[in-house]
Formats: C-alpha cells, structure tokens, sequence
C-alpha cells in the first residue's frame, strides 16, 4: 500500500511538472502586413505634399497682397486728392465771382459762410496723401502757364502741355497774393493721370480749368438747343 501511494505521488508530481500545451492564436493572414504598411507609407506622402503646397501659398499670399493692398490704398488717396482740388477750385472761382478777385489767403475761403463754399473741417480740406494742411497755393501768375479749353492755341479741357510744372507755394509760407487753386506737395510718379499729367508736380486743376469746363458746357448746350 505504502509502494503504491508514493508511485501514485511520484506521478501526480511528474504530471504537475510537465509543460502545459501553448494554445495555438492564429495570427493575421502574413499579406497584409505589406498592405498597411503601403497605406501608411502613401498617406505620410500626402500629409507632405499638402504641407509643402500650404507653405507655397503662404509665401505667395505673404508677397503679394500686401504690395497689392498698398496700390489699392494710393489709386485712392490719390482719387481723394483729386476731389479735394476740384472742391478747392470751384470755391475759388465761386469767390472770385462775388468777389471780382481771387482770394489771397485759405481763411477767405474757409471763413465764407453766405454761401459757403468750401465743406470741410474748421481749417479747410486736409491733403489726404499726408492728412495735414500742408497743400501748395498756385498762385494766379501761374494761370498764364496752363492751358485753356476755351484759348486759342492751347489744349482743350484745361490741360497744360505735357512736362509743364506749375509753380506752387506752401501754405506756411505764402506771403499773401491771389491763388488760383492747390496741389499736393508730393513729387514722383502718380497712378492716376490728371489731365494729362502723371507727376505729383505736375498736378493742377485750379479756377481757371473750372471756368473753361463751366463755359465748354454753355456753348455746348447752346449748340445742341440751337
């Protein structure tokens, strides 16, 4: 009985020490691995190729627009100015008509109440190239150098022969005289061309050119009514 009982032990301890079976986990199918690994690979690629294409577009947005805005924003200071020297002209030439003689100072024209010809700030219109009071005064001798529609000779609409530039004054230092009209005191190239002229220096529009515009309409509609 003894024997048996420790063979019996003998066994169960020999049993209890013999490896157990590994179970048997079927893995994934050996071909996709490739596969994913391809996927992988293409959509790193793409990821790359969007990146690089954004930064493109970075630097050429960065370049550009801002060289783009800046012309937007001088084509229209530069229409402004325009406005603002018609505004000034026709005061003058309001002025002269009351008055049978040019102003000789800005407050003449700013002060003028009955009627009022020039709308603006307390001081008159501000050049909008600077944003300051700073125009030059055309003073009435240089009337003589522009052209006149309605002279003999000279070109039509008011315009002075290219490459003319009129003399101006700037307002703080103006010793007094009859003006005719103001321009800005800026030099170089202009994107708008005023009549004719594509330098700042040569930019005028003064009483003279409203009156030959007020009589070029007169007999133009004298000659349509006739």
């Amino acid at each position: 009985m003894e024997r048996r009982s420790i063979a019996g032990s003998g066994q169960r301890i020999a049993s209890r020490g013999t490896t157990p079976r590994s179970v048997d986990v079927n893995p994934l199918p050996a071909a996709r691995y490739p596969l994913s690994a391809r996927r992988r690979g293409e959509q790193g690629f793409t990821l790359a190729a969007l990146i690089v294409i954004l930064t493109i577009m970075m630097i050429f947005v960065a370049y550009t627009v801002p060289r783009q805005w800046s012309t937007v924003m001088q084509r229209q200071r530069e229409q402004q100015t325009i406005f603002a020297m018609r505004q000034y002209a026709r005061a003058i030439y309001n002025f002269q008509k009351k008055h049978n003689t040019y102003p000789v100072s800005m407050q003449q024209l700013v002060e003028a109440r009955q009627p009022r010809w020039l709308r603006g700030g307390k001081d008159g219109l501000p050049d909008p190239m600077t944003g300051e009071m700073d125009w030059l005064l055309v003073p009435q001798a240089a009337g003589g150098l522009q052209g006149g529609g309605n002279r003999p000779g000279n070109p039509p609409g008011g315009t002075q022969p290219p490459g003319t530039t009129i003399p101006a004054l700037p307002m703080k230092d103006y010793a007094g005289g009859p003006f005719i009209g103001v321009r800005p005191p800026k030099t170089g190239k202009s994107l708008i061309a005023l009549n004719g002229a594509d330098q700042y220096e040569q930019w005028t529009f003064t009483a003279v050119e409203i009156k030959d515009e007020i009589d070029a309409r007169v007999i133009a509609a004298g000659t349509i009514y006739r």
